[in-house]
């Protein structure tokens, strides 16, 4: 409870609140006239003088006078009430923060206690002066800069976006939201403390004091938890993206290497009839073989379904040329369907080639090995290769997301654990061994059909 007379509370709380609609104004891009925004803060400061004079525990107070604010954003200004409650926990985090940091400050350069500052009116007056300046000139500067968050123009103009659109917006609105609330407890810890060592108010004591401070803690623990969370699922997300771009990629090149093929056929025929015409005959029987070699494997390739499958078999088995990595493949489909997405298989097959690529190069005659067989059992997939095995000791650690034995800078550690993923989202299984035929490293995945039919 604060018994501050009303003059000198309005004359700390009335700029306090004309700010902070100035700030709103300036952020969300609108203008309105003096006389209305000196209305609104003069409604707020009544209401704010009304509730401190009624005993309520600490903090109490603040939190219903930005509800009333938001009430007053959604009713005056016209903002959706998420917009309204994101730019309103903001600017009292920003607030929060400036004053939590000033007037200790300014309190200590000019020798004064907190208590002296609190217990005094016209000092409660001026020593929140500088940081309302400061906060005034930087709402200024965004005005004549016309400088806005994306973020709160967009919670403005959610209602034309479609639904996807509107599902990222909540996610972002809510790990912005989850940060703001950090900063809002780091502010309320902060004055806390001040109130406490002031020693002016009586009900204010070590139990409160304690009793804030661990659900300080314990809220921004929990929003830490959110926030990690989220990041971690940016990232997969990020990596998965960018595993998809790079199929779409390989699936062009596949395309592109039959057009040249196709628009090569006359240039083949030419050279075929200038090796027979010029009694060339083994010349001519060995470019015809190699020809049909190379068609026979376009021809293959073309065959298996889903295409993306061959788009990546074709990919994998010119940049096991290009490493000098001795790779054979061997697909067997029953039927044109899978217990899995296409997309599902290409991550799937896609991360375990990179990997069984990357490991066979320790070897000084690298090889890869790779087997798919789809029935009506389900699918089996098996990728070996002869580089070093793994060690028993992080066999289980390998699969964890950020994972990697190999170079940070250029190795996310997120592909085993994609694989991971899609295997347990299948209710597959998974085993790793060493191959038969050669010392190495051998995934053995089995995928049902059950999961993906439901």
């Amino acid at each position: 409870m604060d018994l501050m007379p009303l003059i000198p509370f309005l004359g700390e709380s009335l700029p306090e609140s004309l700010v902070l609609y100035y700030m709103v104004l300036a952020l969300i891009g609108k203008k309105e006239s003096p006389l209305f925004v000196i209305t609104l803060s003069l409604l707020t400061s009544l209401f704010s003088f009304v509730v401190r004079s009624i005993p309520m525990v600490f903090g109490i107070h603040s939190i219903l006078q930005v509800i009333l604010m938001v009430i007053f954003l959604n009713l005056f200004l016209k903002l959706p009430w998420r917009a309204a409650l994101t730019i309103m926990v903001l600017v009292s985090a920003i607030l929060g923060l400036a004053e939590g940091i000033s007037v200790p400050f300014l309190a200590w350069i000019f020798s004064f206690k907190l208590e002296q500052i609190i217990s005094d009116p016209l000092l409660r007056i001026l020593f929140p002066l500088p940081h309302l300046l400061l906060l005034a000139a930087l709402t200024l500067i965004f005005i004549k800069r016309q400088w806005r968050l994306p973020l709160i123009i967009r919670l403005i103009e959610a209602n034309n976006g479609a639904k996807g659109e509107k599902r990222q917006l909540l996610s972002q609105t809510g790990l912005f939201l989850l940060c703001l609330v950090q900063a809002l407890m780091l502010a309320l810890l902060k004055i806390s403390f001040n109130i406490y060592t002031s020693g002016l108010y009586y009900s204010f004591t070590l139990d409160t004091l304690v009793q804030i401070s661990s659900a300080v803690l314990m809220v921004s623990t929990v929003a830490t938890i959110f926030v990690a969370g989220y990041l971690q699922r940016v990232t997969e997300r990020e990596a998965r993206l960018a595993t998809e771009l790079r199929h779409v990629r390989e699936r062009h090149n596949l395309n592109l290497r039959l057009q040249v093929e196709r628009h090569d056929i006359y240039n083949h025929l030419s050279a075929i009839y200038g090796y027979l015409k010029s009694s060339h005959y083994a010349q001519a029987e060995s470019y015809v073989e190699n020809l049909y070699q190379t068609v026979r494997y376009i021809e293959i390739l073309l065959k298996i379904d889903p295409p993306e499958l061959a788009a990546i078999l074709s990919v994998k088995q010119e940049e096991a040329k290009t490493k000098g990595v001795e790779f054979h493949w061997q697909v067997k489909m029953e039927g044109n369907s899978l217990p899995l997405s296409p997309e599902d298989l290409t991550h799937l097959v896609g991360n375990l080639m990179d990997n069984a690529l990357e490991a066979a190069k320790a070897n000084c005659s690298p090889r890869v090995d790779l087997t798919l067989i789809c029935n009506k059992f389900g699918l089996q997939v098996n990728v070996a290769n002869n580089g070093a095995p793994i060690p028993r000791d992080i066999r289980h650690s390998i699969f964890a997301a950020g994972y990697t034995t190999k170079d940070t800078n250029h190795h996310s550690g997120l592909g085993l654990f994609i694989i991971k993923q899609i295997i347990d989202r299948h209710g597959g299984r998974l085993e790793l061994k060493e191959p038969e035929n050669y010392p190495g490293v051998e995934f053995k995945i089995y995928i049902p059909w059950s999961s993906y039919m439901d």
